[in-house]
């Protein structure tokens, strides 16, 4: 029999996007070999730990977007905040596909093993809220109230998640990323 062959770029979208759809409980082997085109062997061949493996690798790969995407243009003090801001509302948008996908960080939270990712999802936020903090500090905030106001930048973009996609209505969305700005501003 022929080795299955799929570029890891390739698995880890496939993985990501069945996660996020169908969260941790959701995603069972059949599937994600179904949606990855690989048998069940190749992905513990690959995941030797199984889904929970798998899954871990997601919350990998949000970490290290949110460095790429948020942290990373927060700390470009080479352009103004006002523009790191509009770059990092801009790939959260584009991430979530003007609010139609769901955000694997809430469909991990729940679920039989939920506990498993507690650690790598809390990092994840405290990441965003990091971002965000560099960003309301540039715009003239205090560090304590730069902090309060980027979290609440986090509840605007989960709860808005939720509630599009419970509605499958995306102005909530793109309703609370045109917040951000004003909310960030001293």
């Amino acid at each position: 029999m022929r080795a299955q062959k799929i570029e890891s770029g390739d698995l880890d979208q496939k993985l990501f996007e069945l996660f996020s759809q169908l969260g941790y409980d959701g995603a069972s082997m059949e599937l994600l070999a179904k949606a990855t085109g690989l048998k069940k062997a190749s992905l513990y061949h690959r995941f030797p730990l199984g889904k929970k493996q798998m899954a871990l690798r997601m919350l990998e790969i949000v970490a290290a977007w949110i460095r790429q995407h948020i942290i990373a243009v927060a700390k470009d003090k080479d352009v103004k905040p006002e523009i790191r801001l509009k770059k990092t509302v801009a790939a959260i948008n584009k991430l979530y596909n003007g609010g139609a996908n769901n955000c694997l960080l809430r469909t991990l939270s729940v679920g039989t093993d939920a506990e498993d990712f507690k650690g790598s999802i809390s990092n994840c936020f405290h990441l965003v809220t990091e971002g965000f903090t560099i960003i309301a500090r540039d715009l003239g905030a205090s560090p304590e109230k730069a902090r309060q106001k980027a979290k609440q930048v986090n509840l605007l973009i989960q709860g808005s998640l939720v509630v599009a996609g419970a509605t499958g209505e995306t102005g909530y969305f793109k309703q609370s990323l045109s917040k951000i700005p004003s909310l960030l501003a001293a």
